[in-house]
């Protein structure tokens, strides 16, 4: 299980750069809601927390005051918790 939580804090580095201050303050706030609310949320199971961050970020990304270079970053994390979520679940 550690390899899975290397790979969640990499994904919750990689969630850090959304707190950079071009990116608007409800699309931050999301972003750390979805890293501490769900992603390192350890009492929550691994499966939900996965899965509602993959839900929080679809949200950000479809946000339209997200700012368009950031929308790669976005979709890369999210596949990266696909990935992850798919793993987990065929366990």
């Amino acid at each position: 299980m550690s390899d899975v939580n290397t790979r969640i804090q990499q994904i919750a580095t990689v969630l850090e750069q959304l707190q950079d201050s071009q990116v608007p303050r409800n699309i931050r706030r999301a972003a750390n809601e979805a890293t501490t609310e769900w992603l390192l949320n350890e009492r929550k199971e691994l499966d939900i927390r996965l899965g509602m961050t993959a839900s929080k970020l679809d949200e950000i990304y479809n946000d339209a005051n997200l700012p368009h270079h950031y929308g790669p970053l976005c979709l890369q994390i999210q596949t990266a918790i696909e990935a992850l979520l798919k793993e987990v679940q065929g366990h």
